[in-house]
């Protein structure tokens, strides 16, 4: 397993980030303007002496400079849960444990990170900040299913309270972040079309008129594609809905076949990709000290394989969500360029931010985890999936009702 990072917060490091954090959001990030509702804000002073975990959604790189730049209008410093691979390399691993970033090595039981968050949230000086969904979704207007280990381990963190005899409130509050555009993108949008055509579609073909349906265009020639890459015969009767649900499902299965995982094709397809996953990732970080010579050729090899998947990974998620209709339901340059954004990444490898955007925030209710103590005891995996489920749901709904900034 990859060495754990703790945080090791600097109050001058954190103040000069703070500072600096205005310019990150407007140069690199293309965010002009950070927005927080009054109302939000009140509630989150309410419960400004007791420990908190803030649960934001997380569907944009930005989210978490977004994050920080709150701790400033806040006038504090956060605590921030994040993936061990994001830690790449001696110096951006030195700033971002004195920002207060400690990591999690996902697909494994992290007993330090585990530990640490447990102490972080006992102890309640700072806000802690986790991404619940665990990954970025690239969804401005949904919310990708909450992972059930942020509630846990704040159970976790008062158990061990009450063993100290020093309960207290401990609180989840979810938290709603938004990307609107600061101004007219369809200029932007053609353009981006014009070059998507060029590289995806065979020359003479027919194009629509109008953005969407070119859109539709350029997203039914990607789909034969990759029915033809993953050697999937599909129906020509069926719907582009369809089409892209039965490919997703082949390559899912394939993949689990592959490692001896039985498909489930009731389980959200998330929450597949996910265990996937977190297997190939548990294969990597794996302790291969106490491994025999054949052992760890045995271990290379099945890594070895297991990596090809990487790719095939990386494109479920970058998809996990699309469906042939999103963009018709409200042709908002926000959702265009969301769907846009996902094919560049699968066609030329990534995108480039768009802006100027206004981030939106919301605060939910603090919902009191202490409240629900003594029902988790007597059914700790019931509780701990409700309550997950409420904080997904309230997440939702207040990216559902943000589509301007509020009056201020």
């Amino acid at each position: 397993m990859l060495d754990f990072k703790p945080p090791k917060p600097n109050t001058l490091f954190i103040r000069v980030a703070q500072w600096l954090v205005p310019l990150v959001l407007r140069g690199p990030l293309k965010i002009s303007k950070f927005v927080i509702d009054p109302e939000s804000l009140e509630r989150l002073s309410a419960i400004a002496n007791h420990p908190m975990v803030l649960v934001p959604n997380h569907a944009d790189y930005a989210d978490a400079s977004i994050m920080f730049a709150l701790s400033k209008r806040l006038g504090d410093q956060f605590h921030y849960m994040c993936a061990r691979e994001t830690f790449k390399g001696r110096i951006r691993s030195y700033f971002m444990q004195r920002f207060g970033v400690y990591s999690v090595t996902r697909g494994s039981i992290d007993r330090e990170s585990f530990r640490t968050t447990r102490s972080l949230l006992t102890d309640g000086k700072h806000p802690l900040v986790i991404f619940a969904e665990g990954e970025i979704s690239r969804q401005n207007d949904t919310v990708l299913p909450f992972e059930s280990g942020v509630v846990q381990l704040c159970f976790w963190a008062l158990d061990d309270m009450a063993k100290a005899g020093t309960v207290k409130p401990l609180y989840a509050v979810p938290v709603g972040i938004k990307y609107i555009y600061d101004e007219e993108m369809w200029d932007e949008i053609e353009e981006a079309l014009t070059r998507l055509e060029r590289e995806i579609l065979p020359q003479g073909l027919p194009v629509a008129e109008d953005l969407y349906g070119r859109l539709r265009t350029i997203g039914a020639a990607i789909v034969s594609i990759l029915e033809r890459e993953y050697k999937f015969k599909a129906d020509e009767n069926r719907s582009l809905n369809e089409r892209i649900e039965q490919l997703r499902e082949h390559i899912l299965s394939q993949m689990e076949e592959f490692m001896g995982v039985t498909p489930q094709p009731t389980v959200l397809p998330m929450t597949r990709v996910r265990s996937l996953k977190n297997i190939i990732d548990a294969e990597i970080y794996r302790e291969t000290e106490e491994l025999s010579t054949y052992e760890r050729q045995i271990h290379e090899q099945r890594l070895e394989k297991f990596q090809e998947f990487y790719p095939d990974l990386n494109r479920l998620f970058n998809f996990i969500a699309i469906y042939d209709g999103y963009v018709g339901e409200t042709q908002s340059p926000e959702r265009f360029l969301e769907v846009i954004t996902r094919i560049e990444r699968e066609v030329f490898g990534g995108s480039k931010p768009r802006g100027p955007r206004i981030a939106l925030m919301r605060f939910g209710t603090p919902k009191n985890l202490l409240d629900h103590y003594e029902t988790y005891k007597q059914n700790k995996k019931q509780t701990v999936q409700d309550i997950t489920l409420e904080l997904e749901t309230e997440v939702q709904v207040l990216i559902s009702d943000m589509s301007q900034p509020p009056t201020q």
